[in-house]
């Protein structure tokens, strides 16, 4: 049976004026499921981590308004065509979809077939890991509560982290992998490029594994939705503690990936008013593609700046960590929570974070879910169910990488899906896009537990997160310890465009 983690609820699954203009509109097209036999299709060797699903029933608010067809059931389905106001603000202009759009495509058989598209190669293999670990966590809702009898398949192509190869990842599996939706598409650079083609293609593109924050705008990209915390917000979070440790005029050194996840940090500590009375003595840009960030850490720490901020993920961080410890600089230091798991990213260089630890220098992080590996939360029912589903299905443990991210990334999707399925006229693209922007859930794997999206009026999915510090705990493994409260900014974020 599938455990009660996740209660969800579907609050107000449409306004009470909701607009539905029906008008014609050529949905047709060939959509049979093309088959498989590996739970994950790859083209190089994947890996991953994430949160489990539930039996608890969607309970809706009100009814769905149409005045388009009846399914089955009773009650009113949202039109198939036209211009369909599916939340706030938020417009699925369906007339615009190409001429062979089916809203049933990739669910119309015996499977609901998942696009996804992440490095399984290059600087950011680790967060590969992440397909593997979602398709573990579907394994095990396929064999315990399958949502409509469907079997859920994830569809992974490796990118490398470049946008180019996203690219064709994307079009070659709107075309020829008969994809539903994608989910959870890894990376800043690579989302920005492919967002134009799955919102001309009508497809869904839900739960971006970035913070950037144009992901919040469903008014204008109503197909899209992200998913991690914003990097504005966690950028402002850093400022404020920076300020009451060190007062105005703290000196900060920043080391920044270069390209829109980096420039998100950079920008934020440039101009945001958090940080205004900071002084940022040095920001050193370093290539996504390179060897190492070795000659950046070099400068910055001939600043002896009162605080090292990290922008950047994946290897750097690790770097950053070990050139840092081996110099005498001990600044307070701010790392993006994209590092924050400490099988991948700090166990290599564990001697290196214990040194800082001990020298009252212990990454800072805002972190947003309970990090599954950290001894800390061994005990917790929540993190019990990840490594037990990782086990079954994968014979992985969360100490063997960033599995558990993608079983937390792949109990959201499976959570959004059920609520789609339940919506009169059952599981199709659109009801997908209402039960998305509506959404109402809190997750036991997550700090601040509620995750809540209301088309325009709040366009952020996660928007809660706490600092804690990456500090060596009484048996000698890494965990992570709180440094302040859990500071949740649920519903005040609007939209990008609002």
């Amino acid at each position: 049976m599938t455990t009660p983690r996740l209660r969800r609820t579907i609050a107000g699954v449409m306004a009470a004026g909701l607009i539905i203009a029906a008008c014609g509109s050529d949905d047709g097209g060939d959509s049979s499921p093309a088959a498989t036999d590996a739970p994950v299709e790859t083209d190089a060797p994947a890996a991953t981590d994430a949160p489990a699903a539930t039996d608890a029933p969607v309970e809706t608010d009100e009814p769905i308004a149409t005045d388009a067809s009846t399914d089955e059931g009773g009650g009113e389905a949202l039109a198939l065509e036209g211009s369909v106001e599916v939340a706030a603000g938020t417009v699925l202009n369906l007339d615009e979809c190409p001429d062979d759009w089916d809203p049933l495509q990739g669910v119309d058989g015996g499977e609901i077939r998942i696009g996804q598209t992440l490095p399984l190669s290059g600087a950011l293999a680790a967060f590969g890991a992440i397909a593997a670990g979602m398709q573990f966590y579907f394994d095990n809702v396929n064999a315990t509560d399958p949502i409509e009898g469907k079997e859920l398949i994830l569809i992974a192509k490796d990118d490398g982290y470049e946008a180019g190869r996203g690219v064709a990842n994307v079009e070659e599996m709107i075309d020829s992998d008969d994809i539903f939706a994608f989910g959870h598409v890894l990376g800043t650079p690579i989302n920005a490029a492919v967002r134009p083609i799955t919102d001309e293609a009508c497809v869904p593109q839900l739960f971006n594994s970035s913070g950037f924050p144009l992901w919040g705008d469903p008014a204008n990209y109503p197909w899209t939705v992200g998913n991690i915390l914003n990097y504005v917000t966690e950028t402002n979070i850093w400022c404020k503690a920076i300020v009451d440790e060190f007062g105005d005029g703290a000196t900060v050194a920043a080391l920044i990936m270069n390209n829109d996840f980096g420039k998100t940090y950079q920008n934020t500590l440039n101009d945001a008013e958090a940080c205004s009375t900071l002084d940022i003595v040095t920001q050193e840009v370093h290539d996504p593609a390179g060897a190492d960030v070795t000659n950046e850490m070099t400068t910055i720490i001939g600043t002896e700046a009162d605080v090292f901020v990290v922008g950047t993920t994946a290897k750097f961080c690790t770097q950053a960590v070990a050139v840092l410890a081996a110099s005498e600089w001990r600044p307070r230091s701010y790392m993006s929570y994209t590092c924050n798991n400490l099988a991948s990213y700090f166990e290599p260089v564990k001697d290196a974070a214990a040194a800082l630890a001990a020298d009252g220098a212990g990454i800072y992080m805002a972190n947003s879910n309970k990090v599954c590996g950290d001894p800390s939360y061994a005990d917790d029912p929540a993190i019990v169910e990840i490594e037990r589903v990782l086990s079954e299905y994968g014979n992985v443990t969360c100490a063997d990488g960033s599995y558990s991210t993608g079983y937390l990334y792949g109990e959201f999707l499976v959570d959004v899906l059920r609520a789609a399925a339940a919506l009169p006229g059952g599981l199709n693209r659109v009801n997908l896009m209402a039960a998305t922007w509506n959404a109402n859930f809190t997750s036991d794997s997550l700090l601040g537990g509620t995750l809540k999206l209301d088309g325009v009026n709040d366009a952020y999915w996660t928007e809660a997160a706490q600092i804690q510090e990456v500090v060596i705990g009484e048996t000698g493994n890494l965990t992570f310890e709180a440094r302040g409260d859990i500071v949740d900014f649920e519903g005040q974020g609007g939209s990008f465009s609002g």
